[in-house]
């Protein structure tokens, strides 16, 4: 497939894609094309590293309210009442607004898998789903079967305790040993909030990071953690995650609509060498999936709380959102149109309805009307 007369950096380009992959980026020339993209931006595709896909049916249930109120009286009440066939419709109407969007994979944790896997298989996103543990982790007794129907459909799985303060101390164990065992990731919500932090405290005499650190899950897992959100962190927790290489996932807009906070030390984790990624979570909290949003939202909060204007430009916050990807031969073939006339357009100036096309692995999955 050839992609003729992009704008790259603000120079026009063919993009030669060879299957799943990039295979050359030239100047652009007169030849025959699969896709005439004279006008508009070619970017790679982005990452939301953190999300809950089917709560697209909760959008707008319990908004303004504190996280634990939301999630008690609201959001947990509604997800015991979900069905196969509401995850599998409420994951495809996702799945359809991050391809529209320009998002080409996601990282999720929710209930439900195989009807999960089924609407990402029929949508072509990529996608890493997590199996939600609560409790002692009772739900690790279907992993076999909930691999067996995810792998069937060519979807990736990670084991999700959902967070230090809904999983017992069995329940982590019991997932950490089940991803060391499995090579499966670990995906959790990490220090979201203040109360989180004091509550853990109170109970464990140390702040959640050491917690993990205690039970001796950051040593099993080391860089196979995806932490969510982690906003509340002290020095000493920001130099465990940055020697364990750990991924934090910052959520800005979910964060300031649930006032979990904004000072997400991203500069000082990446200064560490932990790995950074955004993500948009759930519709019902965010409230919508779309990723370039989120790119303005961290970068004018960084710019914002250390009063720099200079710090996290849009070129860095391009590559957290797509996990350093770029177009560039040898690079995955996920990527997306914009009528953008540059790069700090598409953070500054831009929604996810500035997407014309999208490709995922060298395949059309998204083109506007």
């Amino acid at each position: 497939m050839i992609i003729a007369d992009a704008l790259l950096d603000g120079e026009a380009v063919d993009i030669i894609l060879n299957g799943n992959t990039i295979e050359n980026v030239v100047p652009h020339s007169p030849c025959p094309y699969d896709i005439d993209a004279h006008g508009l931006s070619v970017f790679p595709g982005l990452c939301n590293m953190h999300s809950h896909a089917p709560m697209t049916l909760f959008r707008g249930l319990g908004d303004d309210q504190p996280l634990d109120v939301w999630l008690n009286d609201y959001i947990w009440p509604a997800e015991k009442k979900l069905t196969d066939e509401l995850v599998y419709q409420g994951t495809l109407q996702a799945c359809r607004e991050m391809l529209a969007s320009g998002t080409t994979a996601f990282n999720d944790m929710y209930f439900h898998l195989p009807a999960m896997a089924q609407a990402v298989a029929e949508s072509g996103i990529r996608a890493m789903l997590g199996l939600n543990i609560f409790g002692d982790g009772h739900e690790l007794d279907t992993l076999d079967e909930v691999m067996h129907r995810c792998s069937d459909a060519g979807i990736h799985l990670s084991i999700a305790p959902h967070s230090i303060y809904a999983v017992s101390e069995k329940g982590l164990r019991r997932s950490a040993d089940a991803c060391r065992e499995l090579g499966r990731p670990m995906h959790i919500h990490m220090s979201e909030t203040q109360k989180e932090v004091d509550d853990c405290l109170r109970e464990h005499g140390c702040r959640p990071w050491e917690w993990l650190d205690r039970l001796g899950i950051l040593d099993q897992l080391g860089s196979n953690i995806i932490a969510a959100h982690c906003l509340h962190l002290s020095d000493n927790e920001i130099r465990l995650i940055g020697d364990h290489r750990i991924t934090c996932v910052h959520c800005p807009n979910s964060n300031l609509k649930l006032g979990s906070g904004y000072r997400f030390p991203m500069l000082e984790l990446l200064e560490a060498g932990a790995q950074v990624a955004l993500g948009t979570d759930g519709s019902a909290s965010s409230n919508n999936l779309d990723m370039i949003e989120v790119m303005k939202t961290a970068a004018l909060l960084q710019k914002g709380w250390r009063g720099d204007p200079t710090v996290v430009p849009a070129r860095q916050i391009l590559s957290v959102a797509t996990l350093g990807h770029t177009i560039a031969p040898g690079q995955p073939a996920c990527l997306f149109l914009a009528d953008v006339g540059s790069l700090s357009d598409l953070v500054y100036a831009s929604h996810g309805d500035c997407v014309r096309l999208t490709l995922v692995s060298g395949r059309i999955v998204y083109q506007s009307a």
